[in-house]
């Protein structure tokens, strides 16, 4: 009886296994991206990274701005490291000292951010009031 391998899906430096060529990919980058900033901390992290007055930071300086535990902010920045979004550069002092900061590629999301923040604005997540049954008209 002949059995059969599994076929491992590669996975990215962001942890999502997507195909890595761009014929493979037919808009999974845009689902890649999505998963990523929908990832508990990510948008805030993001926005204190490409703000007003933005600038490298540190690790124990981000944990104390958002308030979050120590495992969860390295798992953040190891996922938006790893989708470049921001580099690592550590210091060979002592204490340890390392640096994040935004990349071009971080700052070219700025737009989106701004859009997004337009929308809610102008609406909210509430459910919208149904129409009457009677006012709904069809035409062909």
């Amino acid at each position: 009886m002949a059995t059969r391998k599994a076929h491992a899906t590669p996975t990215r430096a962001s942890g999502i296994g997507l195909p890595d060529s761009p014929e493979d990919s037919n808009g999974c980058q845009v689902g890649e991206l999505f998963h990523l900033l929908g990832k508990t901390h990510v948008l805030d992290i993001l926005h204190v990274f490409t703000g007003e007055g933005s600038g490298p930071r540190r690790f124990v300086e981000l944990q104390a701005q958002l308030s979050m535990s120590p495992n969860t902010l390295s798992d953040r920045l190891k996922d938006l490291v790893g989708a470049g979004l921001l580099p690592r550069t550590a210091y060979n002092e002592i204490p340890p000292r390392v640096d994040y900061e935004a990349t071009p590629k971080a700052y070219d999301l700025q737009p989106v951010f701004l859009s997004l923040r337009e929308w809610a604005e102008k609406h909210n997540l509430k459910p919208e009031p149904a129409a009457p049954k009677a006012a709904i008209a069809v035409t062909l």
